[in-house]
């Protein structure tokens, strides 16, 4: 046997093999796809049958959560209010000079006048 014939006679088992081995890929793939199929449509069905179980609580939840958020919007609005109403006070109860560079103003302004 020659040099030749057994190179074509090693090259063509190899294309067999490399035939066989690409076939098997195709299988392999088309089997995952056929289940990555399957289980997407399996997914869908739990997830609509979940929903329809489900929808009644889910819609309590979410008006509890709506209710509960209003009721702490609510209650920020109302500590704003007070705030602001405090602020206010204290603004009109303090007096401040008109002219902070006045040289009297610190005479007026002393926190006792005994000397």
């Amino acid at each position: 046997m020659s040099y030749a014939e057994e190179i074509e006679r090693v090259a063509e088992q190899c294309r067999r093999r490399s035939a066989q081995l690409l076939d098997e890929l195709d299988e392999i793939n088309r089997r995952t796809a056929d289940t990555s199929r399957e289980l997407a449509d399996k997914s869908a069905a739990d997830l609509r049958e979940f929903w329809a179980a489900h929808s009644d609580e889910l819609d309590k939840a979410r008006a509890e959560a709506e209710e509960k958020e209003r009721q702490e919007t609510e209650a920020r609005e109302q500590r704003e209010a007070v705030a602001r109403s405090i602020a206010a006070r204290k603004a009109n109860r303090d007096v401040l000079p008109v002219d902070q560079e006045d040289e009297e103003a610190a005479f007026y302004q002393r926190e006792t006048w005994l000397i």
